[in-house]
């Protein structure tokens, strides 16, 4: 029985999402959506007022769209410019520009914020669903697993403590998750592992510096400068061998390393920090009832801005099937068992790319960076941004779109498909003669769209398809060619949606 059926208890819940962070309330607004009782729990009293993350793509960008936030968001965004690489004195060595207006996800490629203005608007989303309860200053500290659910031993740091109930449970608690150590805490190390100093500063008034990030390919101290807004900057700046960890967060050592972009009397030191970037993917995402997104399950270097992006996709991912777990039991072991081999090799390699990017970045050596420059201008930087394919999961068919995210296309009506859609599955059909009606397959899970706009239908005539489906989250399920396998990839649609005693 879910929330749809029964009132909310105090302590009886669907889900319960350790960890407030972007991924946790992301994970929670969409759960509220399908009308779940949620309980999110964090050891903070309110919202971390520093800054972290400070990007997001265009597929981050339409998951809050999913979350019917886009609007709130775009509040505190500013969409990103270029790129650009220069050489120790200043000289470009290559510029990678940004797609100009909106991007194949209906929306800019590239987005900068303040993470505390990203979690307000994540938060304040919350509010929205009286079935969400957001627990603050509690500690989770055990958990004891059973056939019908997970009780979890809170620590509630002002009332002691008290046990909660709930379904399942997801950890979004961070690169030091408790509830990975429950899964067992292995990774998979890719291999890079490097302390940065990252400073954000808060401007008096705006400077004369790039409206666009730099990439500082300097031997002597690689850095990273980041234009978040004209009265905010960040810069992440390489540590050396000879850095003193504990003082080169000190005032005037940062600003030593500044001085070349901003003086002290321009702005503020908002935060100074050390870090180790790491590359790690756990070996173990889900276990029974247990999961975990976000840094619990994935750490990346900062290159290509994808560690928020990441949680989000993973919120995005579990959100619909932990709903459609609740709404059909039969179905929820072979369901949310595709967890992890789904985003596994999708996190993966974005970190892969971010690694090999960061080698490039990080040359410290003088004969070996000429080498570098040289071979930069001379044939760029050859990577396209990756759209990996999720692994064995929720999708079907040979065709290479499978498993990958599709294109948000703008309906003939001027709506967007998700806006439609509302975190459905759906038939994008293509207008032919043997084309089924759109009204005798939509379901309450499955919506037909007849007509889903030239690019669609362009696409389709493309690939001689009758139909593309889509899955809640947006990636294709299936590429059908005509209306017996159309009907083949519905039937296999519904086993996954409704379990084995449904099809059996």
């Amino acid at each position: 029985m879910t929330s749809l059926d029964r009132p909310t208890t105090a302590d009886s819940f669907d889900v319960a999402i350790v960890g407030a962070g972007p991924t946790g309330t992301a994970l929670a607004n969409l759960l509220g959506r399908h009308g779940l009782a949620v309980a999110i729990i964090d050891r903070n009293d309110g919202i971390l007022q520093i800054p972290r993350a400070v990007h997001i793509d265009g597929e981050t960008m339409r998951a809050f769209q999913q979350m019917q936030l886009h609007r709130q968001m775009l509040q505190v965004f500013r969409p990103g410019h270029s790129m650009h690489w220069v050489d120790a004195s200043g000289e470009t060595l290559l510029v990678r520009t940004g797609l100009e207006g909106l991007g194949p996800q209906g929306w800019h490629n590239d987005y900068y914020f303040h993470q505390p203005a990203l979690e307000q608007v994540l938060r304040d989303g919350l509010a929205r669903y009286p079935s969400v309860q957001l627990i603050e200053r509690t500690e989770v500290t055990g958990h004891s697993e059973d056939a019908e659910g997970v009780t979890l031993s809170l620590h509630d740091l002002r009332d002691g403590r008290r046990p909660l109930r709930c379904r399942y449970l997801v950890g979004c608690d961070g690169a030091r998750s408790i509830v990975r150590t429950w899964l067992g805490d292995e990774h998979e190390d890719l291999g890079e592992h490097q302390a940065w100093l990252v400073v954000d500063a808060v401007l008096d008034h705006p400077l004369p510096l790039p409206e666009h990030t730099v990439q500082h390919c300097d031997p002597a101290r690689p850095a990273t400068s980041i234009y978040v807004h004209p009265l905010r900057r960040r810069w992440e700046i390489m540590l050396l061998p000879g850095d003193d960890l504990q003082t080169i967060t000190e005032p005037a050592n940062v600003w030593r390393l500044l001085e070349r972009w901003i003086k002290p009397g321009q702005g503020e030191l908002e935060r100074a920090a050390t870090y180790v970037f790491h590359s790690l993917v756990a070996r173990h995402w889900q276990r029974g009832r247990l999961m975990i997104a976000g840094d619990a399950a994935h750490q990346t270097p900062p290159f290509l801005g994808q560690g928020l992006c990441a949680g989000v996709r993973d919120s995005v991912n579990l959100g619909w099937k932990l709903a459609q777990a609740l709404r059909a039991p039969a179905a929820a072991a072979a369901l949310l068992s595709t967890y992890g081999p789904e985003r596994t090799p999708h996190a993966r390699e974005f970190i892969a790319l971010a690694v090999e990017v960061g080698r490039i970045i990080q040359v410290t050596d003088q004969a070996e960076a000429v080498h570098r420059d040289e071979r930069l201008k001379a044939q760029g930087l050859k990577f396209a941004f990756p759209t990996p394919t999720l692994g064995a999961g929720v999708h079907r068919g040979s065709h290479p779109v499978c498993g990958k995210v599709f294109m948000q296309p703008q309906l003939p009506d001027g709506r967007w498909l998700d806006d439609v859609a509302e975190q459905r599955f759906c038939a994008l059909l293509a207008e032919r003669p043997d084309a089924p009606a759109a009204a005798s397959i939509s379901t309450a899970h499955l919506l037909a769209v007849a007509d889903a706009g030239d690019a669609t239908r362009a696409w389709l005539a493309e690939q001689g398809a009758l139909a593309i489906i889509l899955r809640p989250d947006g990636y294709v399920f299936d590429v059908c060619h005509d209306t017996q396998s159309l009907h083949a990839t519905l039937a296999a649609l519904h086993g996954w949606l409704a379990g084995p005693s449904a099809t059996g």
